[in-house]
C-alpha cells in the first residue's frame, strides 16, 4: 500500500487530507502528522485522514509523497527533521508562500535521492480556522507547481496527479517569479496592516480614538494579528521583491496624497480604478480576450452600469468644476 503523509496539519494540510480521502485513492493511505494534541483532536474529529500520528518518523515510514504544511518560520527545521526518515525516491512538496528559500533549504537538508517540488494552492475564499477545513477547498482553483532541478518527470507527475485528484488546476511557475507575486499579494498586505496599526495606535490621540474604531479598523488591522515571528520570516525570505512592492505602494499613496493636496479631479479616478480592478479580479475578468464583454472603464458610463444611477449622478456632479463648491470639505486657512 502506498502512503501520502501530510506533515504539520494546518487548515490547508487538513483540507488536502479531506480532499484526497474524498477521492478514495486505491491502495493509498493518507497520514496526518501534528505534535499538537489539540490539533490532533480536531483533525480526528473531522476524520480528515486515514490515520493521525504525532511523530514525524511514524508519518514518514515508507511514505512516497510528503506534503509539508507549516508556517515558513518552521519549514526549515521540519525539512531538517524529516531528512533521516525519508525513503529513497520519495517526493517532497510544501504549501508555503516563499519558494526560493524553501528550495534552498530542500537542497541543503534533503538527501540527493529525494525530489523536491515547490507547491502552493491559491484559494480566494479561505477560512483560517482548522474546523472549517474542506475537501472542496481546491476545486477549480490554481495550484502553483515549481519543480527543483532534482525533480524528474515522474516526481512532477506524482505532484500533478495529486493536484488534479483534488480538483485543482496545476499552474507552473518559476520560483523567483512566484515569490515576487507572493510578496505583492500575500505579504505586502501584512506589512501595510502593521504600518496602519502602528500609525493609528501609535498616535497621541489613540487613547480616545480607539473608542470610535469599528469594522473598518478591524478589517484593515486583522492581518497584523498573525504571529509576528512568522510575518517577519515571510518578509525576510522575500525581502528584495517585497522592498520593490513597498516602494510601489509608497508611490501610489503619494499620488493620492498629491490629489488630495491639490484638490484634484483625478482623486475619484483613483478610487474608481481601484474598484474596477478589484471587480475584475473578483469576477475572473482579468485577461479575457477582446471578443468577450469587458467591464467599462472609469467614467460616468462605468459608474452608471456597475454602481447605479445614484453614484453616476454624483460622479457627474463631482466632475463639474463649477459645482464642486457645493460638496467640498470646508477648510480652515
Amino acid at each position: 500500500m502506498e502512503r501520502i503523509a501530510v506533515i504539520g496539519t494546518g487548515p490547508i494540510g487538513t483540507s488536502i487530507g479531506l480532499a484526497l480521502k474524498k477521492v478514495g485513492l486505491k491502495n493509498t493511505e493518507v497520514i496526518g502528522q501534528c505534535s499538537d494534541r489539540d490539533v490532533l483532536s480536531i483533525i480526528k474529529k473531522i476524520n480528515a485522514f486515514d490515520e493521525t500520528v504525532s511523530g514525524v518518523d511514524e508519518a514518514l515510514e515508507e511514505a512516497q509523497l510528503i506534503i509539508v504544511d507549516s508556517p515558513v518560520s518552521e519549514t526549515r527545521d521540519i525539512l531538517q527533521m524529516m531528512s533521516p526518515h525519508l525513503s529513497d525516491g520519495a517526493v517532497v512538496t510544501d504549501t508555503g508562500n516563499s519558494k526560493v528559500r524553501c528550495a534552498v533549504w530542500a537542497e541543503e537538508f534533503l538527501p540527493s535521492s529525494i525530489a523536491y517540488i515547490g507547491g502552493r494552492p491559491i484559494v480566494k475564499d479561505y477560512d483560517f480556522k482548522l474546523e472549517s477545513s474542506s475537501g472542496e477547498l481546491f476545486k477549480d482553483n490554481l495550484y502553483c507547481v515549481m519543480p527543483s532541478d532534482r525533480a524528474d518527470e515522474q516526481a512532477i507527475k506524482t505532484v500533478v496527479s495529486m493536484i488534479e485528484a483534488m480538483g485543482a488546476v496545476p499552474y507552473f511557475l518559476d520560483p523567483v517569479e512566484h515569490d515576487s507575486y507572493s510578496a505583492a499579494v500575500d505579504i505586502l498586505p501584512m506589512v501595510i496592516s502593521a504600518a496602519y496599526v502602528n500609525t493609528t495606535a501609535g498616535s497621541d490621540s489613540w487613547k480616545e480614538m480607539h473608542k470610535t474604531a469599528s469594522g473598518a479598523f478591524d478589517q484593515q488591522s486583522s492581518a497584523s494579528s498573525d504571529d509576528p515571528i512568522d510575518i517577519e520570516t515571510q518578509c525576510l525570505t522575500v525581502s528584495q521583491p517585497l522592498i520593490h512592492w513597498i516602494d510601489q505602494m509608497i508611490l501610489s499613496m503619494h499620488k493620492i496624497r498629491s490629489q488630495l493636496n491639490e484638490d484634484s479631479d483625478d482623486l475619484i479616478e483613483s478610487f474608481i480604478t481601484a474598484w474596477e480592478q478589484r471587480a475584475r479580479w473578483e469576477t475572473g475578468a482579468i485577461g479575457l480576450d477582446d471578443n468577450r464583454p469587458a467591464l467599462p472603464t472609469a467614467g460616468e458610463s462605468m459608474a452608471s452600469v456597475l454602481l447605479g444611477d445614484k453614484l453616476a449622478k454624483r460622479f457627474t456632479k463631482l466632475g463639474d468644476a463649477d459645482k464642486r463648491s457645493s460638496w467640498k470639505y470646508p477648510r480652515t486657512l
